[in-house]
């Protein structure tokens, strides 16, 4: 009997020994999976383990399912879920159309000043969701509306006398109008580049037969493109579901409420953690059925509409003939409608002393007070440091941590590599609120409390590491597969370790994809309003807390406008700088 024992023994200790060796040769690997798991997949057990308890994130309480008998019996909760879908389905619906449309106009028709009608197409990424939706209700509040005084004057010898509308922006159609024109611009992006690579032979076969510009459009351009189009709906769809600062500052006066604004108030307002949990895990579901239907639907019949292949070809364009020009229109329209009035009237309303109806005489009490107090403010210099320190960390930790992922997946051939890709991708799919959920409760947990890391900006950081490190792992992922393992072989063939090869080799060819990735992290981490609000403590307010608390909390107008038209300038700065680092970096001029 010893000697099985003795036998057993040592097998065990080999086995660890192996462990240990195989552990101290990939510690890269193993450090970074116990990073990812501590900030995604921690924080979101315990949330769902905790929508199975009462009482408080500080203080639990019993086992219990009242929590998901109360959702499910509420008819808010139906309400809410309705609401939701209604909202995501046509926003994603409208933003593509939009999208598909501009995508359609630049890419494969004739229409003038193209180069400029990018431009227009690509400005609105600088205007934050926050300022589009102050902006609108600044253009179309049913009393004090831009848009309304003048088009009550226009109306008024038509006999219309009222003292509101004609428009009411506090709908759920002005939230679908909102935010559709907001988010077409990241669609427009995805659908260029499907419009560029099809071969236009097939349409060219359809305009041989006699088929019109449409025809063709309508039953071969768009058939082909149905995975790419199936996929940028669902991208939008995912997006949409994430908004929150639409449905909060135009949704919430008219009592429109969806999933992530009953969420947030059911946790911020009403401490009922085990109750925010429960309405969080819909979100986990519906994410689940989505990833399900991507993976059936696009990735499985994607070969089935390949058109691409290597033989050489350039896309034909279409002429519009006499509709070049209003083509060109639709463009302006649309930069009007995104960019141009939202930001004239954050102008106008930055140089008032006091918002209030419009009229011609406020033109003659236009001053920069407003931004001379801005500058001296406290708060709002203290809350700009808070973001600054915040977003240059996150941006850093995330593609950090992505770079060395991507190592990982697409370099090493270590067991549980695609898990690691999944899970890394998991947050994408889920809401920035329910992050935020997750990592309050997890942080304020008896557990962690001890730690005194909740209501600082550490947590913060982590939880926006979090959101973004899909994005982030998504782009270092497709430039490393970029990159010939040739040159990392080399190395080692040299004798070198592979943190080195890492520092030296690796990182300074990936430095374009990982600046680029970095400026947009850090920029979406200054602006984010989801997470910061629900986390933000008099320690750790960040700027868009501060904006949204002058816009919402104090009612001050004119001053939220003034810090909005600072932000869009300085995200806008950013986003030239962004430009200029990357070309730089790609074609290697010093």
């Amino acid at each position: 009997m010893s000697v099985i024992q003795t036998a057993g023994s040592s097998r065990g200790s080999a086995n660890l020994l192996r462990l240990v060796a195989w552990i101290r040769e990939h510690w890269i690997s193993v450090a970074a999976a116990v990073v990812l798991a501590w900030i995604v997949v921690v924080p979101l057990v315990y949330l769902i383990i905790f929508s199975f308890r009462s009482g408080t994130a500080a203080a639990p309480g019993d086992w219990t399912l009242q929590n998901y008998a109360l959702v499910y019996t509420r008819s808010l909760t139906y309400e809410a879920l309705g609401n939701t879908l209604i909202y995501t389905v046509m926003v994603a619906t409208l933003s593509m159309v939009i999208a598909g449309a501009l995508a359609w106009l630049v890419e494969r028709t004739d229409m003038p000043y193209r180069g400029a009608a990018w431009v227009m197409i690509l400005l609105p990424i600088a205007m934050p969701g926050m300022l589009s939706s102050m902006a609108w209700i600044l253009l179309l509040a049913p009393r004090t509306g831009l848009i309304n005084v003048a088009l009550r004057a226009i109306l008024a010898p038509l006999g219309y006398d009222a003292a509101v509308g004609p428009i009411n922006i506090y709908t759920m159609e002005g939230m679908i109008f909102v935010e559709s024109v907001r988010g077409s611009t990241t669609l427009f992006l995805m659908m260029v580049a499907g419009f560029r690579l099809m071969d236009p032979a097939l349409e060219e076969a359809a305009a041989t037969s006699g088929a019109r510009t449409f025809y063709t459009l309508r039953r071969v351009a768009l058939p082909l493109m149905l995975p790419m189009l199936l996929a940028t709906w669902m991208y939008s769809f995912i997006g949409t579901l994430d908004d929150f600062e639409t449905p909060l500052l135009i949704g919430l006066p008219a009592q429109v409420y969806v999933l992530p604004t009953v969420i947030y108030f059911t946790a911020y307002l009403s401490s009922s953690w085990g109750l925010a949990s429960a309405y969080a895990t819909i979100f986990l579901l519906i994410a689940v059925i989505l990833v399900i239907i991507y993976h059936r639907v696009v990735l499985r019949r994607s070969e089935q509409f390949a058109t691409v292949s290597g033989k050489a070809f350039r896309p034909r364009r279409i002429e519009l003939g006499r509709l070049r020009w209003p083509a060109l229109g639709v463009v302006i329209v649309y930069f009007a409608m995104a960019v141009l009035l939202p930001l004239m009237i954050l102008i106008l309303a930055s140089l008032l002393p006091f918002y209030r109806v419009p009229s011609m005489e406020m033109f003659g009490q236009l001053t920069l007070a407003n931004y001379e107090t801005l500058f001296s403010n406290t708060r709002v210099l203290r809350s700009a440091q808070n973001s600054l320190w915040v977003s240059v960390w996150v941006a850093t930790g995330t593609m950090t941590l992505a770079f060395v992922l991507a190592w990982v997946i697409v370099r090493l051939r270590v067991p549980g590599r695609i898990i690691l890709d999944s899970i890394a991708f998991i947050p994408h799919a889920i809401p920035a609120v329910v992050v935020a959920v997750a990592m309050i409760m997890f942080y304020l947990s008896p557990g962690m409390r001890w730690t005194g890391l909740y209501g600082g900006l550490i947590v913060l950081s982590l939880a926006l590491v979090t959101r973004f490190i899909a994005f982030a792992s998504r782009t270092s992922n497709a430039a490393m597969t970029q990159i010939e393992a040739s040159l990392e072989e080399a190395a080692y063939v040299s004798g070198a370790r592979k943190p080195l090869v890492l520092a030296r080799i690796l990182f300074p060819l990936l430095l374009p994809a990982f600046v680029s990735g970095w400026i947009f992290v850090a920029a979406h981490a200054f602006r984010n309003l989801s997470v910061s609000l629900l986390m933000s403590t008099p320690q750790n307010e960040l700027i868009s807390v501060t904006l949204y608390d002058l816009w919402e909390r104090q009612a001050d107008f004119s001053m939220a406008s003034a810090l909005g038209v600072v932000l869009v300038v300085g995200l806008a700065v950013l986003t030239i700088l962004a430009r200029q680092l990357i070309a730089r970096g790609y074609s290697g001029n010093e």
